[in-house]
């Protein structure tokens, strides 16, 4: 005879949870134990059976009607042991995770299996997979306790019998059932209802994985141990505080947590046994409730205040934990996903001291054995669990889908020394308590600002150059198509058109506009600009005239310099001098000397650089003298140029890279091989004019270098090949270590001069992140949370960027400059500190990495953009409404800028103009 009943709100999650994620084995309870002594697999057998007889959950089945669970209870199973030899504990591991991963099938018995495991006469491994709709982890202890009792009883001949239980799990979804119906749950439900109506919907982490549609429910482990001193050092503190342990740790948990993600509010799901009456504690069912804590703590608030606050929550917590987890998500109305658990996706559970087997039977002795848990339900779960020892463990799983394999040691590691710093200095703001020892505290401050390298003793970019100058006359110092200079000709060259400038007014602190392409003549009216003391300001002619014009008027550009084949009404609106400069050729003979002017010093802007931004104008950059003698120095050291290289400059001048490729070779008296705008369009063109000028040196971006491999023959050669302005992927890393002895990845953004942190690379396997590397010479690398705090190696957070690489600021905007400039933390000794706006982590072999953007900025072929500056735009036009600029993949690797707009009207679309374009 069977009997059918509604299944509890708990088992009625479980069974559809079954029904979205089919062949899952996430419910599965199991349990496993080496047991010595003369176990008789016979009165195991009928122990067991006796204990499903007893427990009417055991005997249990699910099945549909309707789109709705039902339970089918039944008189009577089958036989839930079986026996099966092993010759040892490893042979037993692999048998063991075969059984785990047999799923159960809901409506047919049994949904418990029990597996004995012989390995000699007095040596067992005992194996329990019990489905989680049927029981919780109380009921694991109760159902150990019962067969060992039941085995105690019956191995002698007697019978087992225990007292009758007083009620049965039917009884209690009856009860649950009612109270879902008759209002009891009402004041608890206005609670959850009030408290979680504007809590944060998912839990993120920075550099976390794009979480799948259908998560795997895999995970990563680990675990570490409190010592007895400091299970004595928690005690004390929460005896003080009049807490209980538990709490001291969650609240360490929650801290690492929002130190972790830069989060001040906190959900931590935490489970409660559910069994709040007397009669309840000796059945076998699902009681198990979970109660979410949310847990908030604004800026300066100390470990002392967060203990109480997590005190006070999970105290109103409990008060309030009488309806079932799922009518509390309903309650809510929170859109349902399979993706992440609904209200919380971090789970915090105390755990009991483990149950022990048969530990009734004096001639019997267990030990339980680990067992890597079957599936993650969440996305972090951290289980408190004593041990006989009167240690403690703490053990975590982090979801594979979203976190690497090192995330859950390193969150582990990060609590334990965050708790020992809250427990010895409880006052101290829970952002200041470290989270590393002193050791590793002192090996961060190494890595993050190494020390200092001294510069030479310059004012001036243009000393370096005129240092090779005056030592290698008759080098060859840069060739252009046909056209080829010494360094003495390049000299006396650039000192003619400073005269001209100077009688163009042009002083020291003024900006001159270069409105040219890649040329000579770009490169000597940058000399003869800082000849005067002067700035120059890259300006690309194949910019939008707007654009231009702009950049301009912004710069407030003394003098303009253009080539001949600029229109003569070109800048007439402007009302700036314009100088001409015609192709140069042969020798200068009777021109002045380049020469460094009087006055001046390190301060000075030695360039202005236009990069987007995000209210839809593009900002200019000052770049000062002592910011790039200090790049131009620590690159000539690391990676390297001698005079012997000859280095490819291929890049636009508006492009701040350029300035390694036009400036670097002067100051070691290397050769420039210039290529021409329709050399640098075309990767064939370019492949040519590396092999004919023999060019050992090249720095280019990863869209470029992909086309250049694509067609490179099998003998191109590279002493060295730099990568930077974009993201470098490891299998485009590997094509460039087989052409190059040599190769960098480099990163760095324009306001902290072209690269900062650089990385020499080496081939490996395709799935290898290759690192952006380590600060150059006098610049330090700090990764920050969104309070400022320093955090240390493995956590993400933004990259901010100090030293002597540092810009002045944007050119006229002091409000912008304050929020991108800032005063670094007292770790960094409250230096000045750019804003990257980029996502990195400080790996544990002292290389960053980087991870992404924390804004909406991109980098299309290593040009920044700021696609808010683009859409900006697009709503400025009387037609358009809104519109979003993202960045897309093309599918071959290259990425581009897609726009969508929302029309202002619904008219029909009109004819193309110029300003619809």
């Amino acid at each position: 005879m069977t009997s059918t009943t509604e299944p509890s709100f708990g088992q009625e999650r479980i069974w559809l949870l079954e029904q979205l994620l089919p062949g899952t084995v996430m419910h599965h309870l199991t349990m496993a134990y080496e047991i010595r002594g003369p176990l008789d697999p016979a009165v195991l057998s009928r122990a067991a059976e006796a204990v499903v007889e007893r427990h009417a959950q055991l005997r249990t089945t699910f099945h549909e009607r309707d789109g709705r669970p039902f339970v089918t209870v039944h008189d009577s199973a089958p036989p839930v042991v079986r026996v099966v030899p092993v010759a040892s504990l490893e042979e037993w591991a692999g048998r063991a995770e075969e059984e785990r991963a047999v799923r159960f099938d809901l409506s047919e018995l049994p949904l418990m299996r029990i597996t004995l495991y012989p390995i000699a006469d007095d040596h067992h491994v005992l194996l329990i997979v019990l489905h989680h709709i049927l029981a919780d982890g109380a009921s694991m202890g109760v159902l150990l306790d019962e067969l060992s009792d039941a085995y105690a009883a019956l191995r002698d001949g007697g019978r087992w019998q225990p007292a009758d239980l007083p009620t049965t799990y039917q009884q209690h979804v009856a009860q649950e059932r009612t109270a879902a119906t008759d209002g009891s749950w009402a004041k608890d439900l206005a609670y959850w209802r009030e408290r979680l109506h504007d809590a944060p919907a998912v839990f993120t982490m920075p550099g976390a994985a794009p979480r799948p549609s259908r998560p795997t429910l895999s995970a990563h482990a680990a675990q570490a141990s409190l010592t007895d001193a400091d299970v004595t050092a928690l005690q004390e503190f929460a005896r003080r505080h009049r807490v209980s342990p538990a709490m001291v740790l969650s609240a360490a948990w929650v801290a690492t947590l929002s130190r972790h993600c830069g989060d001040r509010d906190i959900l931590v799901g935490t489970s409660v046994s559910g069994r709040d009456r007397a009669e309840l504690r000796g059945l076998i069912g699902l009681f198990m409730n979970v109660v979410t804590l949310r847990v908030q703590a604004p800026a300066g608030t100390s470990f002392a205040d967060l203990v109480t606050r997590v005190r006070d929550e999970t105290l109103t917590a409990m008060v309030h934990r009488h309806p079932p987890f799922a009518a509390v998500v309903a309650e809510l109305g929170r859109e349902r996903s399979l993706a992440y658990n609904p209200v919380y996706q971090i789970l915090f559970n105390n755990a009991s001291r483990s149950a022990q087997a048969f530990a009734g039977v004096p001639e019997l002795t267990s030990r339980r054995l680990p067992l890597a848990s079957a599936a993650l339900q969440t996305d972090l779960e951290l289980v408190v669990a004593p041990e006989t020892d009167q240690r403690t463990l703490l053990k975590l799983e982090a979801s594979a889908d979203i976190y690497e394999e090192g995330t859950a040691a390193l969150l582990l590691e990060h609590m334990v020394n965050l708790l020992r710093h809250g427990m010895a200095s409880p006052d101290t703001p829970v952002d200041r308590l470290s989270l590393v020892t002193e050791e590793q505290y002192r090996d961060l401050l190494r890595l993050c600002a190494p020390p200092r390298t001294p510069l030479p003793g310059v004012r001036s970019v243009l000393e370096l150059a005129l240092a090779s100058i005056d030592k290698h006359p008759d080098a060859p110092a840069v060739c252009s198509g046909g056209r080829r200079f010494t360094y003495a000709e390049l000299g006396r060259h650039a000192g003619q058109l400073a005269e001209r400038l100077a009688r163009e007014g042009v002083t020291r602190g003024d900006v001159v506009a270069v409105h040219l392409d890649r040329s000579v003549e770009a490169l000597l009216a940058m000399l003869a600009s800082w000849q005067l003391g002067a700035a120059y300001l890259p300006v690309d002619p194949t910019y939008p005239r707007r654009r231009v014009e702009f950049i301009l008027r912004d710069a407030q550009a003394q003098v303009i310099v253009s080539g001949p084949g600029t229109a003569p009404d070109t800048f007439a609106a402007l009302g700036t001098r314009v100088v001409v400069v015609d192709e140069v050729d042969g020798d200068a003979a009777d021109g002045p000397p380049l020469t460094v002017g009087a006055g001046g010093d390190g301060e000075d802007p030695a360039y202005v650089i236009y990069t987007s931004g995000s209210t839809g104008q593009p900002k200019g950059v000052n770049v000062p003298h002592r910011a790039v003698v200090n790049f131009l120095t620590s690159m000539a050291e690391r990676p390297g140029l001698t005079q012997d290289d000859v280095m490819l400059a291929l890049t636009s001048p508006s492009f701040d890279i350029s300035v390694l490729e036009l400036f670097l070779p002067l100051t070691v008296g290397a050769r420039i091989a210039l290529a021409s705008t329709e050399d640098a369009r075309d990767p064939q063109r370019l492949l040519d004019l590396v092999t004919d000028e023999r060019v050992t040196v090249m720095q280019a971006t990863p869209v470029t270098w992909d086309a250049i491999l694509a067609l490179a023959p099998a003998h191109l050669r590279l002493r060295l090949a730099l990568c930077g302005g974009e993201a470098l992927t490891r299998p485009l890393a590997n094509r460039l270590c087989a052409v190059a002895s040599q190769v960098w990845n480099m990163y760095g953004p324009t306001e902290t001069t072209v690269w900062s942190l650089i990385a020499p690379v080496r081939p490996g396997p395709d799935d290898e992140v290759v690192p952006i590397g380590r600060p150059i010479h006098n610049t330090s690398a700090w990764v920050l949370n969104p309070d400022g705090g320093v955090l240390p190696a493995g956590v993400v957070g933004e990259l901010h960027l100090g030293g002597s690489g540092l810009a002045l600021g944007y050119r006229g905007r002091p409000g912008l400059t304050d929020q991108r400039f800032v005063a670094g933390p007292p770790e960094t000794g409250a230096e000045r500190l750019y804003r990257t706006g980029d996502l990195v982590r400080l790996r544990p072999d002292g290389d960053f990495e980087f991870l992404g953007r924390a804004d909406s900025q991109v980098k299309i072929r290593g040009h920044r953009i700021e696609v808010d500056e683009i859409a900006s735009l697009l709503r400025r036009h009387p037609r358009v409404k809104d519109a979003v600029v993202v960045a897309r993949d093309d599918g071959s690797g290259n990425r581009q800028l897609v726009a969508y707009v929302v029309p202002s009207g619904g008219g029909a679309p009109v004819a193309q103009t110029n300003e619809s374009r």
